[in-house]
């Protein structure tokens, strides 16, 4: 059988010179990179502190990193900090952010228009998370209940459970809400990447979503913009 996550062939080679954190690397050549499918815990910075997992994450990757990476850009190659974003294998031609996500170093991020092997990070985590390797173990990563969120989530980036009550419309965007005061939104932007029918089947039904939790005109919510974001509930 055909690996999911291996490419047929690679853009550029590159040699990593610093390792900023889990998902994040400083290039010889002088270019940042950000890897795509993953994201790690922060460490600390100013005033906050590290998240909980972040120095094992960066551990991690920096065992992966002492040998040169090979390759595949993004459909998106650059972020809007000007990183450039790659998807990112050894000279073997394994995925190392298959790899990472194996172990818990951190968690599935999904940002279409960079969808390439998608389903095996996806398969990637689920294994992690059912295992309970890395952070899946820590109960800071733990299911959020909608219902429980308060002002210390915000900005974190969290799986939040919840049952769908109602679906909405406005000119922007979808909104699933999960409960009274948590809603998943899907920009029209994203919209191609669902199927109504299968939003409609939704109802009434337990949802797992993975993303930043923010707040906005009183309300708790995460940009859903992948199927993939959505985890099979236990």
């Amino acid at each position: 059988m055909a690996d999911a996550c291996r490419p047929a062939q690679f853009d550029e080679q590159v040699t990593v010179r610093y390792v900023h954190d889990g998902d994040t690397v400083h290039l010889r050549d002088g270019r940042k990179l950000r890897l795509i499918g993953i994201n790690t815990p922060e460490r600390a910075r100013d005033e906050a502190p590290a998240e909980p997992h972040a120095g094992a994450a960066r551990r991690q990757l920096q065992a992966q990193a002492r040998v040169p990476w090979r390759l595949v850009y993004g459909q998106e190659r650059r972020d809007r900090y000007g990183r450039l974003l790659a998807h990112v294998f050894d000279q073997q031609g394994r995925s190392i952010t298959r790899r990472l996500l194996e172990q818990g170093a951190g968690q599935l991020l999904v940002m279409p228009p960079n969808l390439r092997f998608v389903d095996c990070y996806r398969r990637a985590q689920a294994g992690a998370r059912r295992h309970k390797r890395g952070l899946w173990a820590l109960s800071a990563y733990q299911t959020l209940p909608a219902a429980a969120l308060n002002s210390r989530h915000g900005g974190q980036y969290r799986v939040v459970r919840g049952r769908l009550t109602r679906i909405g419309e406005s000119r922007s965007s979808l909104w699933l809400n999960l409960g009274p005061a948590f809603a998943l939104r899907i920009a029209r932007a994203d919209l191609a990447h669902f199927d109504r029918e299968q939003i409609a089947r939704w109802r009434e039904q337990p949802l797992l979503a993975q993303g930043w939790i923010y707040r906005r005109n009183n309300q708790w919510r995460l940009r859903l913009r992948h199927p993939a974001a959505l985890l099979e509930t236990p």
